[in-house]
């Protein structure tokens, strides 16, 4: 069945079964930031934007994506967010492994979009579940402040405690 969709901004259309997942379809369109972990939508390691919102591939269905839009990570890198959010992590002390980057880049990136100065039990709750493959949650969740005030910083809005 021919599928169409926006791909990291570009229309395309996909011919595949409509139950096939989009992490299959995602994979096979060369999209290698996207990786099977859990199949069960929960890790975070096969991450995309779907319209927007953070969401798991590898549970949702090709043919419900008709007409949506789909960012991976690949593209997601030409945001200006994603600069906000490599610097936050630097500076927290986090070292991505590769494996899971989708997951957790993309939740920073929810987070940061959603809410001005989040309370640190949202963070968490925003945070848990996903891979901890390669850093620990505290450390993850300051990573996320410090992209917000990345994010500030750029924008040109007050950060707290300064001037």
């Amino acid at each position: 069945m021919k599928i169409s969709l926006t791909l990291n901004e570009k229309k395309i259309v996909v011919d595949a079964e409509p139950s096939e997942t989009l992490l299959t379809v995602l994979r096979r369109e060369q999209k290698f930031s996207v990786k099977c972990g859990c199949q069960k939508g929960f890790c975070g390691n096969c991450m995309v934007l779907l319209d927007g919102k953070t969401a798991p591939s590898c549970i949702i269905p090709i043919g419900m994506v008709r007409d949506c839009s789909v960012v991976t990570l690949e593209h997601f890198e030409t945001y200006p967010e994603y600069d906000d959010i490599m610097t936050g992590f630097s500076q927290a002390g986090m070292h991505l492994c590769g494996y899971c980057n989708a997951g957790k880049i993309l939740t920073a990136y929810e987070v940061i979009t959603s809410t001005y100065r989040p309370e640190i039990q949202d963070l968490y709750r925003a945070i848990d579940g996903l891979a901890p493959c390669c850093t620990d949650r505290d450390t993850f969740a300051n990573g996320i402040l410090y992209a917000i005030a990345s994010k500030h910083k750029r924008e040109g809005k007050r950060t707290y405690g300064k001037k």
